[in-house]
């Protein structure tokens, strides 16, 4: 990638200069070495993700020879509390020794090895799921993260709940047409099994109708044993055996929205060369080491 050159004037005289002064040094005797250093910003406006966050720079890097083609490398980096600098005041001295190299052109070339040190190395991580096509918002929590796919899961689940609920209430009218038929019959035994017929169908059909309507809600639990009553125990196993379908028929769709919702990795966004932004860079003067 060919970086254009600035149409600033390369000339010593236009270093800006600061000084840190990040720690009471006063008393002692301090060896001040120069670093070039460089404030920028890198306005992240991902298409694909979606993902927009502004990132700012504070870095130092210490010069250690006349050659500003060298690579920036992470290990030779040092993060710089801005809040710690103070300006150098125009007409006193270093100091330090500054180089005879160091000039604005210097700098000027140095800000271009730390653009292809940010497009090489820089990066920010967020979280993908890939099912849903979905991405996190910066600095979003895979837990939150994870949530929000599940909200997006929900009409989606709902609706397949409902589609389930009407195979359900169709096998329930099955059911009913051949255990709880007209009440045309005079006889009074046979008034009363139709009554105890109906009230097992009600209760039953009513409970597999709760576990769907909860289901986006909670997960169904195991069915307890539906009221006794004798001579009709066919049509209270056919009940039972029909909610425990239901129950794990809703469990394991549910499951697998959990999984969809919870499947997500990692995914690197590294920035644009168009993202990136100087605020300034100049020479910072950083001590060294405590001279004894």
């Amino acid at each position: 990638m060919t970086l254009k050159p600035t149409d600033r004037q390369y000339s010593a005289d236009k270093v800006r200069f600061l000084l840190w002064g990040g720690e009471n040094l006063s008393s002692k005797a301090v060896e001040y070495v120069p670093h070039v250093y460089v404030e920028a910003k890198i306005d992240f406006n991902d298409v694909r993700t979606g993902f927009r966050q502004t990132v700012g720079l504070n870095k130092a890097l210490e010069i250690y020879s006349d050659s500003a083609d060298l690579l920036w490398a992470e290990d030779m980096i040092q993060d710089v509390d801005p809040r710690s600098l103070q300006s150098l005041a125009p007409g006193s001295e270093y100091p330090g020794k500054l180089p005879e190299f160091v000039d604005a052109g210097f700098i000027s070339r140095m800000e271009t090895q730390f653009i292809q040190y940010l497009l090489r190395c820089f990066e920010v991580r967020i979280y993908r799921n890939f099912a849903l096509n979905a991405y996190s918002y910066a600095g979003e929590p895979p837990q939150d993260f994870i949530r929000r796919c599940r909200e997006t899961l929900d009409g989606p689940m709902r609706r397949e709940l409902d589609t389930l609920h009407e195979v359900y209430v169709r096998r329930l009218a099955q059911i009913a047409q051949k255990y709880v038929g007209a009440d045309d019959s005079a006889d009074m035994e046979e008034a009363k099994a139709y009554s105890q017929n109906r009230d097992i169908f009600i209760f039953s059909s009513e409970r597999i109708a709760g576990h769907f309507m909860r289901a986006g809600n909670e997960s169904p639990g195991i069915a307890g044993s539906l009221p006794q009553a004798p001579g009709r125990q066919e049509l209270e196993e056919r009940l039972f055996s029909l909610e425990l379908e239901a129950i794990w028929t809703i469990s394991r769709l549910r499951d697998s929205y959990a999984d969809k919702a919870g499947s997500i990795d990692e995914y690197v966004i590294h920035p644009n060369l168009k993202d990136i932004h100087f605020v300034r860079s100049c020479i910072l003067w950083m001590p060294s080491r405590v001279i004894p």
